[in-house]
C-alpha cells in the first residue's frame, strides 16, 4: 500500500469515525425531545436505525483504521466494511427518498441528523468505492447476502416489539409507523425493506468492484 493511499485511508476512516462519535454524543446530551424532533431524544434514540447504522459503521471505520495503522488488512475487515456501508446507505436513501419528502427535509437534515442521514453515508460510500482496498475475490452471493443481516436482525426486533405490545400505530412501540395499517402492512413493509437492502448491497458490490483509483492496491 503506497503511502498516500495508506494516508488518505487513515484520514477517511479517522473522519467517519469522529463524526460517527460527535453525533451519538450531540444526540444523548444536548438534543431535546420536542416537536422539530423525532419521538425521542437522549439515549432513546438509540432505537432508530438510523442511529445503529452509524454506530455500526463508526465501529467498522474504527477496526479499519486500526489494522490500517498496524500495516495488516485482514479480507474480514473489508467485508465488515462493506456490510457497514450498506446500513448507513440504506439510511441515507431512506430519508432522501421517504422519510424526507413526507415529514420535512427541514428536519431530517437537522443538527445531528445532517451528519447521520448524509454526510457519514455519503462519506462512507465515497471511502468504499475509492480507498477502501479491493479483494481479489469478494464472492458475490456471499457478500450481498451478508449485507442484509443487520436489517434482518432490527426488522424482527421491530416487528416483535410491536406484537408484543400490541403496539401497532403507537409511535411509542411502532415509531416508523410500519404497523398503522394493521400486522400484515407491517410484514409487508419489512419484506419490502429487505429486497430494497439487497439491492443496495448489489449496487454497493459493483461499485466496489468496479470504480477504482490509480495504483489502488488490490489484495
Amino acid at each position: 500500500m503506497n503511502k498516500t493511499f495508506r494516508l488518505l485511508n487513515i484520514i477517511s476512516n479517522a473522519l467517519v469515525f469522529i463524526l460517527v462519535v460527535f453525533s451519538i454524543i450531540w444526540i444523548v446530551s444536548v438534543t431535546q425531545y420536542g416537536e422539530d424532533q423525532l419521538l425521542a431524544s437522549g439515549w432513546e434514540m438509540l432505537k432508530f436505525f438510523t442511529v445503529e447504522s452509524n454506530i455500526l459503521m463508526g465501529i467498522a471505520a474504527l477496526i479499519s483504521l486500526i489494522y490500517i495503522l498496524i500495516g495488516a488488512y485482514p479480507r474480514w475487515v473489508c467485508v465488515f466494511k462493506y456490510v457497514a456501508t450498506g446500513t448507513v446507505t440504506l439510511t441515507f436513501l431512506t430519508v432522501m427518498f421517504y422519510l424526507g419528502p413526507t415529514l420535512g427535509y427541514a428536519m431530517m437534515l437537522k443538527d445531528a441528523n445532517l451528519f447521520m442521514h448524509l454526510i457519514t453515508p455519503v462519506l462512507a460510500i465515497a471511502h468504499l468505492f475509492l480507498l477502501e482496498p479491493k479483494l481479489e475475490k469478494m464472492r458475490f452471493i456471499n457478500s450481498t447476502v451478508l449485507s442484509i443481516f443487520p436489517m434482518i436482525t432490527y426488522g424482527i426486533a421491530y416487528l416483535s416489539n410491536i406484537f408484543i405490545h400490541d403496539g401497532y400505530g403507537n409511535s411509542k412501540y411502532d415509531w416508523y409507523y410500519f404497523g398503522s395499517l394493521g400486522p400484515g402492512a407491517g410484514v409487508g413493509m419489512f419484506f419490502l425493506m429487505l429486497a430494497f437492502t439487497y439491492l443496495i448491497g448489489v449496487g454497493l458490490y459493483f461499485g466496489y468492484q468496479k470504480i477504482k483509483l490509480k495504483d489502488v492496491p488490490v489484495i
